[in-house]
């Protein structure tokens, strides 16, 4: 009975945290498809010169991503073992790795955005609107990496509704500035009355620096929610901000390996497009559809993964060997079965869904099969990510990077080829490629979660001079 209460008990904790992190998931995909669409509305060459930009984007999350593990776990650590002066000290550092990291970036993305949408193959005709876009967006790198690094604090902290309310609220700030910046002034009528919209008409550089503004806001917000939190947590500005080596060093030991994941995955990615594009418009087109609308199945295992980064982080540092690997199988549990019921909709509803993006029923009808491959394999892609993100909390940064790279590079980007070119499977070729790898990569996690050997005792200082994990 004790068990079974316990087992209760953790699937309502993980619940709780997760809802939130599930519900701002699934809000921020709606508001980018509004956002997307309010660029669409310029034409096609606007559409183009965001779209040569989305492989920076990639690289730059990937390494955000990274920044944001590092320190984040470390501050589940220091919650579970309630240790609010190495807590403190975990923010503060993270406050000045946003600034170092936000600034290189910034330096370094603006004087390279004038030559990246050309290396990238950009048209001569969308280049201008391309490099707009992108200097603008370079510029705001300090605010990106903060949100990010912020929000997961905030969630590995345990508080998961913050970061929803915030960061939908810069979303929807984003999309009603796209009416000032993007558009012409213009007339509309409302409620029989004419009104005057102004407008900027800034194009697609409006649209990036109405993103820009969005993050600002987001970013300040966020950090503001850690410098006044309540229970002792809070940071104080007469603090020493100055870089603390084992801080630092466990940072890059928790973030490194997944900011290289990103890395390989982003340059996989690049390499499929290529095959992709190979296979003729309608299938680029059909492949483009299938990928927006395969997200709605995913997304909730992320927000589930996120909350269990954050159980299992605070179980391990308080030292609860038990607690962790519980909420890790829990969380598998649930993420697995959540996701079948999400993977059997799309498979029955596969072609309502891809309708819903063209009006073109050759290009509907090849990705509503493309939906209904990936349905098979969408559990074992969000056990992976559910397990990535247990596995990342417990200090075990290294597998998921390694079944990453295995999935994409020994067998997504080897087999998909063959079956879309000699074998002439086309595009149904590259998504069973694409579905091996989820398989795949689904069942080594699942497994390594299974046999619970990724929990390390931590080691927490009061001052900082030992190290936080010991793996």
């Amino acid at each position: 009975m004790k068990k079974a209460e316990k087992k209760d008990s953790y699937f309502i904790t993980l619940c709780l945290l997760a809802w939130p992190a599930i519900l701002e998931q699934l809000l921020l995909t709606a508001v980018n498809y509004v956002d997307t669409a309010m660029v669409g509305s310029l034409g096609y060459q606007a559409t183009a010169a965001v779209a040569i930009n989305i492989p920076v984007t990639w690289v730059i999350n990937g390494l955000v991503m990274g920044v944001s593990t590092g320190y984040s776990v470390q501050a589940a650590y220091g919650v579970g073992a309630k240790d609010k002066e190495r807590t403190r000290l975990v923010i503060r550092q993270a406050v000045t790795g946003v600034l170092a990291v936000g600034g290189v970036f910034t330096v370094v993305g603006t004087s390279l955005s004038s030559v990246i949408p050309s290396l990238l193959g950009g048209a001569e005709e969308i280049l201008p609107d391309a490099c707009g876009y992108l200097r603008v967006y370079m510029l705001s790198q300090i605010f990106v990496v903060g949100t990010a690094v912020f929000s997961a604090i905030h969630r590995c902290m345990g508080n998961t509704k913050f970061p929803l309310w915030v960061n939908v609220g810069a979303n929807l700030m984003n999309v009603i500035l796209n009416f000032f910046f993007i558009f012409e002034t213009r007339s509309a009528v409302f409620l029989g009355r004419t009104i005057v919209i102004p407008g900027a008409g800034l194009g697609v550089t409006g649209a990036s620096l109405a993103t820009g503004i969005s993050l600002a806001a987001s970013c300040l917000i966020l950090a503001g929610g850690l410098f006044f939190q309540k229970d002792g947590y809070a940071v104080h500005g007469n603090e020493s901000f100055r870089p603390n080596k084992t801080v630092v060093r466990e940072a890059v030991h928790l973030g490194l390996p997944l900011a290289l994941e990103r890395l390989a995955m982003s340059s996989g990615q690049l390499v499929m497009t290529r095959v992709v594009a190979g296979l003729g418009t309608v299938s680029l087109a059909a492949n483009q559809i299938s990928v927006t609308a395969e997200s709605l199945c995913y997304l909730p295992a992320h927000g589930i993964s996120y909350a269990a980064t954050a159980l299992v982080g605070q179980s391990v540092g308080a030292e609860e060997e038990e607690s962790a690997l519980s909420y890790g199988k829990v969380a598998v549990a649930v993420g697995f079965l959540f996701s079948c019921l999400t993977a059997a909709a799309i498979f029955a509803g596969a072609g309502l869904l891809s309708g819903l993006f063209t009006d073109s029923e050759e290009t509907a009808r090849l990705a509503a099969k493309m939906l209904r491959i990936v349905a098979v394999s969408e559990p074992f892609l969000c056990a992976y990510l559910v397990s990535s993100g247990v596995l990342r909390g417990a200090g075990d940064v290294r597998y998921p990077t390694y079944v990453s790279l295995i999935g994409m590079w020994l067998i997504r980007i080897p087999v998909a080829p063959v079956l879309a070119f000699p074998l002439s499977m086309g595009l149904t070729g590259v998504w069973l490629g694409m579905a091996m790898d989820q398989v795949v990569k689904g069942l080594l996690c699942l497994n390594r979660v299974k046999k619970g050997r990724w929990v390390h005792p931590v080691v927490i200082s009061q001052n900082g001079q030992k190290s936080v994990i010991k793996n």
